[in-house]
């Protein structure tokens, strides 16, 4: 689902989606993990934190920035560290040796 237009960042205003986000107001915690936190404690936290993220108006536009910024902690349009990191190696192209150009 798209965010409703006026929520769609402008070119000039690509930054502007940050103060609509569902997450505005939260504790950075939810979406940060600190040192030392359990596998337990970290799966309830990315639970709690994409469950806001369901909800947010701009998911696509915060996602989007993480995946272009290359973000590499925290949770970003509901996106865990480990999720971005499966989407980057599933989207990425294949390096090609130099002459190895099928004709």
């Amino acid at each position: 689902m798209s965010a409703p237009e006026h929520f769609r960042p402008h070119p000039a205003t690509q930054s502007d989606w940050q103060h609509h986000g569902a997450c505005r107001g939260t504790e950075t915690t939810v979406f940060f993990s600190p040192d030392g936190e359990r596998a337990g404690a970290r799966a309830r936290r990315e639970r709690a934190a994409k469950q806001i993220c369901q909800q947010c108006p701009v998911l696509t536009a915060c996602r989007d920035h993480a995946l272009n910024a290359g973000e590499s902690h925290g949770i970003w349009g509901g996106l865990t560290e480990r999720d971005r990191t499966r989407h980057h190696r599933r989207t990425r192209t294949p390096h090609r040796r130099p002459g190895s150009e099928r004709l």
